[in-house]
């Protein structure tokens, strides 16, 4: 009889003993398994810090981006990346662009990233004043385009620029507004100048349909962009503005040092002489009466407004001075005298 109740105790024991391992391998399994899911969801290696370029193109799925996030080492599992984008429905917002991402990102910081469209810019500023080749060289020194690409797209004025006249050298001067740009990366050469483009129209263009200004689109920018590279101190862009206009209404030409030297197309140091006051050009203002062809630089805010509203002065001369003062005549002898004065003191 004692042997029978040890033989059932026993087997008893066995039995708790297997449940008990076999609980513990099964918990074991499903510990393992919740730290490999867990994993899964964790950087790929946090101590890397190297960036690599993503690109997300329109219309591209979460489950693609997934899978191209593991074939770049960026993500420990594509399938993952896609479950994690479904649960938190991500997926439906994910922003196209490129994109600066690193092993040590999480699939969730890269999926917040995709969500708010923090996508890689360049920041560019294009300084008041620039011609349109001065604008090219910036754009190229930030990779966007090449000289043969530019060449070839300023051929031709986009949709919507006032048409070229006779004479005009390129046809895009004056109609890229300088601005500070973020350009997306990777952005192509003719992108980067619509942009220009519709910047100008959203912030220039306001401003001459609501002035009723008897100046063309064309003579407006043409009249702002010689403002704009004679002007040396803001309160006397209206006045040199008024000077402009009296000379032009009294048929004199206007004798801008500025348009001889965008004739002449490249630096001068110091003072103009009088060989290149002759240089043969539709741009020299001092051998043709009235506005050059076309612009001869991007005009800001400042002198696209002055154009506009130009001062009423009794004016038809004006001397910029090193200070940045500029002296006022109204008549020639009055100007020699300003001349003479700034020889004297500067």
């Amino acid at each position: 009889m004692m042997t029978g109740r040890r033989t059932k105790e026993s087997s008893s024991l066995r039995n708790r003993r297997m449940v008990w391992w076999a609980g513990t391998a099964l918990l074991g399994a499903v510990l393992s398994l919740g730290i490999w899911l867990w994993l899964q969801f964790q950087p790929l290696n946090p101590s890397i810090h190297r960036p690599t370029y993503f690109r997300v193109v329109p219309g591209q799925s979460a489950g693609q981006i997934g899978y191209s996030l593991y074939r770049k080492g960026l993500v420990r599992s594509p399938l993952a990346f896609r479950f994690l984008s479904d649960i938190s429905s991500q997926s439906r917002a994910l922003q196209s662009g490129v994109y600066r991402i690193t092993p040590g990102d999480s699939p969730g910081r890269i999926l917040a990233m995709m969500e708010r469209g923090d996508v890689v810019t360049i920041r560019v500023s294009i300084p008041e004043g620039f011609t349109v080749q001065q604008i090219v060289q910036r754009l190229i020194e930030h990779h966007i385009g090449s000289k043969t690409v530019f060449r070839t797209l300023l051929a031709r004025p986009l949709p919507g620029m006032p048409q070229a006249r006779k004479g005009t050298r390129d046809p895009y001067e004056g109609y890229l507004f300088p601005a500070t740009y973020q350009f997306p990366y990777g952005i192509s050469a003719k992108a980067a100048l619509a942009t220009m483009w519709q910047t100008f129209k959203s912030r220039a263009l306001v401003l001459y349909r609501h002035s009723h200004s008897p100046l063309s689109l064309q003579q407006w920018v043409t009249m702002a962009s010689i403002i704009q590279q004679e002007n040396k101190n803001p309160s006397d862009a209206p006045k040199i503005s008024g000077v402009f206009v009296n000379r032009l209404r009294k048929q004199m030409p206007l004798q801008s040092d500025a348009t001889v030297r965008y004739a002449i197309g490249h630096a001068l140091k110091g003072s103009l002489t009088l060989a290149n006051l002759r240089v043969n050009s539709p741009y020299n203002t001092y051998l043709h009466k009235g506005l050059p062809p076309g612009p001869i630089c991007s005009p800001g805010t400042l002198a696209l407004k002055a154009a506009l509203r130009p001062a009423k002065v009794p004016y038809l001369y004006f001397l910029a001075l090193p200070n940045g003062h500029t002296l006022f005549a109204t008549t020639y002898a009055q100007q020699l005298a300003n001349i003479r004065y700034a020889h004297q003191h500067f």
